[in-house]
């Protein structure tokens, strides 16, 4: 079993060279996975931003995003074995699957219905049997149920870890993961993705922050495209494109507002 962490360097604890930088490894991709990490693994460094261990599908270039690939892992099947509240260790039934290593689906998504109302439970995978193709496996999940899996009537779906199936962005379809901190030639290669903090990525043409538009958009083959002609709007004087947060509670004529700010 294994759920995936989140390191943030130099915390109290983790020893590191005073005089050298000690994050080289996020420049790092291999086609052998780092025995250390596991896709999905996490790592902040100061000043710079967040980053995710990935694996790829097809290649991978710096300064333009790669996208999620993963359409889904098992596709939504009624369940064929009860498992009662409080259970974590359940058991998928057999569906059309590509054969399973052990605990190849960590970090991955279970999506269970109940099959009767709207009391949708959704855990991470922390750890899976391997499996043959297209039979029945078991998975553990990162918490119990909180509602009884009925055979017969209960239904799943199961999802890979996103980023264990990342590609060059070509589609306007497909959700950005992030942007590569190196060049990937192919697919299964191990790799590096920053999701937040300072970086490069290439821009259009229109990315010149006129009128407040300063805010970007991705475009399908995951380079940055100015908001205004991303929305075919012009950015009203006085005001910008950034995306500053959302409301919580309240409102400028009552208390508050209390607000969420995102980074």
């Amino acid at each position: 079993m294994r759920t995936n962490r989140i390191i943030g360097l130099g915390a109290t604890g983790l020893a590191q060279s005073e005089d050298a930088a000690s994050w080289g490894f996020i420049y790092d991709n291999s086609t052998i996975k780092d025995g250390r990490r596991w896709v999905g693994d996490e790592v902040t460094v100061p000043g710079l931003g967040k980053f995710v261990y990935s694996k790829s599908a097809a290649a991978c270039l710096p300064g333009q995003a790669c996208e999620f690939t993963d359409t889904g892992y098992v596709a939504i099947t009624t369940f064929a074995t009860s498992h009662a509240i409080g259970v974590v260790d359940i058991t998928v039934p057999a569906a059309t699957h590509a054969a399973l290593t052990e605990d190849e689906l960590c970090g991955g998504i279970a999506v269970i219905y109940d099959g009767t109302t709207n009391a949708v439970q959704v855990r991470q995978i922390i750890g899976n049997d391997s499996s043959i193709l297209n039979v029945a496996f078991n998975i553990r999940l990162g918490g119990p149920l909180k509602v009884a899996i009925v055979s017969g009537v209960s239904k799943i779906e199961v999802f890979q870890n996103p980023y264990a199936a990342l590609q060059t962005a070509t589609s306007q379809l497909l959700g950005k993961a992030g942007v590569p901190t190196s060049k990937v030639a192919a697919a299964s290669t191990y790799f590096w993705v920053q999701i937040s903090g300072f970086t490069w990525v290439t821009p259009q043409s229109a990315v010149v922050g006129e009128n407040g538009g300063i805010g970007c958009f991705w475009r399908g083959n995951g380079v940055l495209e100015g908001a205004d002609t991303a929305l075919a709007v012009t950015t009203a004087t006085n005001d910008t494109s950034q995306y500053a947060g959302h409301i919580v509670a309240g409102s400028h004529a009552g208390n508050g507002p209390l607000f969420m700010l995102q980074g």
